[in-house]
């Protein structure tokens, strides 16, 4: 009997390409053949090559699929590639001073316009007049542009305050005499020497304040700048007066010693003492005192501006409303009993409004309005400072062991605790800063409620007057679109400054962030608090220091 080839199904498929170019679509086309052929991806790219749309989006798990069928001998038509045009996407910044542009290129199909993009970021409210022209130029020349900044603001520039510049220094520093105690050790502690002026010297010039600069966000609105504030001098400046050929600046009326703060100065008569004991009696002075030697057991010193004690103060009271500078050391009673966990009463207290400068502090109580310094070591003691606690300076051992230490923005030493494991408690407070974080963000959410204010009253009613709906333009309910997107924007603004005024509350965000380090070891038994975290260290440390993240304290990076 004879075969019928008529009759024979084809074993094998071929493929083939077809472009719709009214669709921009490209099918892969596999079709029953007598003829055997290969199909692999160099295949398809090259079928593609050749049809001139290799540069079309290529769907390639369409094309493993294809590849799949003809392996099977499995006919079919798929859509393999796709002319897609160029698309961008408008992006503004948190603080909606910049605004960036996306670019996904062409890939077959149109490319970008300069006025497609002008039309977008004007659609998302950025004004005209802040579109840098370059940068769309510089978008349309780039083959892939990925967050181009095309619009910016310009942050607004606070004034200045009014000034107050000291033209003198109201103390300097001297070599003084190098020493070697018996174990070879030299102290190189320079000495201090407050500066005396003549009547008529000028000491301090009054410089005008100085005006803001406004400045704008993309949308054109103005970010309004701070004026300068103008200060006065203050009421009190005894020793002081103006010249008279120029009212801004200070002039001292008699020979002393000047005291600066922050609005002017006063000129103290300097008083000097060889030692405070029993032949002197308590001292209380208006205005600034100098101790050649020694503040012995259960005298008081008080002024009202600084106190120099060249020697040591041992178990006296000592006060000032400047600053207290003790060349040698201050020292308690080494005959108290001190507790294992607590404090002993303290027959030693120095007091300043302004900062504590020693050489060693033991079993004594310390309060300093600014910082607090020691050179050497501190034992025992209960020291509290406004700003920073700092133990090793200018080359001292730098060591803090027991006690209770309280500053505002750090404590440093060289050394935190010691190798018995002394009981040590270093606590911080808040930073004064936070202060200006919580002024600046408020003067942000209130920029971004009057932005939300102005755009829901660009917004059109809903229904008309008789309740019906209105029918609106495809312009209209994009424009609208774009003004509740705008707002959502807004808000989710609003809900982070409320969450980072929350953090700046609780401290997290103190500029500088408080910190307690060692630079050289911290050892166990060293009770830490950072604005009301707590963590006892366990562990010898070399060089560390913490910090307060969120809810912990952490090892400062």
């Amino acid at each position: 009997m004879t075969e019928n080839n008529t009759d024979r199904t084809p074993r094998n498929v071929a493929f083939s390409i077809e472009v719709d170019e009214e669709t921009g679509t490209v099918f892969g086309i596999l079709v029953a053949s007598d003829e055997r052929s290969k199909l692999t991806r160099p295949v398809v790219d090259e079928a593609l090559s050749k049809a001139g749309v290799f540069h079309w989006a290529k769907e390639g798990r369409v094309i493993n699929i294809l590849i799949s069928n003809f392996k099977r001998q499995k006919p079919c038509r798929l859509a393999i590639a796709l002319r897609k045009h160029a698309s961008f996407e408008v992006t503004l910044s948190p603080d909606n001073m910049e605004a960036y542009i996306d670019v996904v290129p062409a890939q077959g199909g149109t490319g970008l316009t300069v006025e497609d993009m002008n039309s977008e970021l004007m659609a998302n409210l950025v004004a005209a007049e802040r579109i840098d022209q370059d940068a769309l130029n510089a978008v349309m020349a780039s083959p892939s542009a990925e967050r181009f900044t095309v619009a910016l603001g310009r942050a607004a520039v606070q004034g200045i305050d009014t000034q107050f510049v000291t033209l003198v220094a109201e103390h300097i520093y001297a070599e003084a005499e190098v020493v070697v105690d018996q174990y070879g050790s030299v102290d190189h502690l320079a000495g201090k020497i407050y500066v005396t002026v003549e009547p008529l010297a000028p000491i301090v010039e009054r410089v005008a304040p100085k005006d803001g600069k406004d400045g704008f966000d993309v949308f054109g609105q103005v970010l309004t700048s701070k004026p300068g504030e103008q200060i006065l001098w203050a009421d009190k400046m005894p020793g002081t007066l103006f010249d008279e050929n120029n009212p801004d600046i200070l002039v001292s009326e008699i020979t002393g010693h000047p005291v600066f703060f922050k609005d002017g100065a006063r000129v103290d008569a300097s008083l000097e003492f060889e030692k405070i004991d029993v032949t002197t009696g308590h001292v209380t002075f208006d205005g600034s005192v100098f101790i050649k030697g020694d503040v012995r057991a259960e005298m008081k010193v008080e002024a009202t501006g600084d106190v120099f004690v060249k020697g040591v103060v041992e178990r006296a009271t000592v006060k000032a409303g400047s600053d207290i500078t003790v060349a040698g050391g201050i020292l308690g009673d080494i005959n108290m009993e001190v507790p294992e966990d607590g404090l002993p009463v303290y027959e030693c207290i120095l007091e300043a409004d302004g900062s504590i400068e020693a050489k060693y502090v033991n079993l004594a109580w310390l309060t300093a309005g600014d910082d607090i310094s020691v050179r050497e070591y501190v034992f025992n003691s209960k020291l509290k400072a406004g700003n920073n606690v700092a133990i090793g300076q200018n080359g001292g051992k730098g060591k803090l062991v027991g006690g209770e230490t309280h500053a505002v923005e750090s404590v440093i030493a060289k050394t935190l605790g010691s190798e018995a494991y002394n009981i040590t408690k270093i606590s911080l407070g808040s930073s004064k800063s936070i202060i200006d974080t919580l002024e600046k963000l408020d003067f942000i959410r209130e920029q971004r409620a009057n932005q939300a204010k102005k755009l829901r009253e660009l917004l059109p009613p809903p229904e008309s007057d008789d309740d019906e709906p209105i029918e609106r333009s495809d312009d209209e309910l994009n424009k609208i679109q774009k003004i509740e997107s705008t707002l959502l924007k807004l808000k989710d603004d609003m809900n982070e400054i409320d969450r980072r005024r929350k953090q700046a509350v609780l401290g997290e965000d103190a500029d500088p962030q408080p910190f307690i380090g060692a630079t050289s070891a911290c050892y166990p038994n060293c009770y830490l608090n950072i604005n009301g975290v707590r963590m006892r260290v366990t562990t010898e440390h070399r060089a560390i220091a913490y910090e307060k993240k969120y809810s912990k304290l952490v090892t400062k990076l």
